[in-house]
């Protein structure tokens, strides 16, 4: 397991806390037009979910598949259970030393049935994560900043770790 990717899951899921923490509980669920009516909780459940498919998939031994989850609207309502599920997380990618080879099942038809498997590791599972967590972390930054401005975050939330390098480097010169 390359340390990196830990860390990172490490940094994106404490930050995904923070926020947990740092939100009043009307504003995470309030649906706003900037997200077509969705709210910060339902981007956090979908961020949830795909740890939570990985995290299953890897302890028992089975197939993982994105598209097959189930949606809990109690993540999207509730900070305290995201709250759980997040640290859950956290405390998986923390005491876990994670090798197996895993197995992707996914489907690009337009009803889904036809569904191809495809090998994988838990360390490029692990990559997809950031980046799908590091997309919707950008979408509920744009929120945030936009509605609810003294709601602060940590200054790298939601963008990919190319542009911090890329901001780092041009501040250096």
């Amino acid at each position: 397991m390359q340390n990196q990717i830990l860390l990172a899951n490490r940094e994106i899921l404490n930050q995904l806390i923070h926020l947990c923490e740092n939100i009043n509980p009307v504003l995470y669920c309030k649906e706003l037009s900037l997200l077509s009516q969705n709210t910060i909780g339902k981007h956090m459940r979908h961020i949830i979910e795909f740890y939570d498919i990985l995290i299953e998939a890897y302890k028992e031994n089975k197939p993982l598949s994105y598209d097959h989850r189930v949606h809990c609207s109690e993540t999207e309502a509730s900070l305290v259970l995201a709250l759980q599920r997040l640290r859950k997380a956290l405390n998986w990618v923390e005491s876990e030393q994670p090798t197996k080879e895993l197995i992707l099942v996914v489907s690009y038809d337009s009803e889904g049935k036809n569904s191809v498997s495809i090998p994988s590791s838990i360390d490029r599972e692990l990559i997809y994560n950031i980046e799908h967590a590091i997309h919707h972390m950008a979408i509920i930054r744009i929120a945030i900043e936009k509605e609810f401005p003294d709601i602060k975050l940590h200054k790298n939330f939601g963008i990919a770790y190319s542009t911090i390098r890329y901001r780092d480097d041009l501040c250096a010169h």
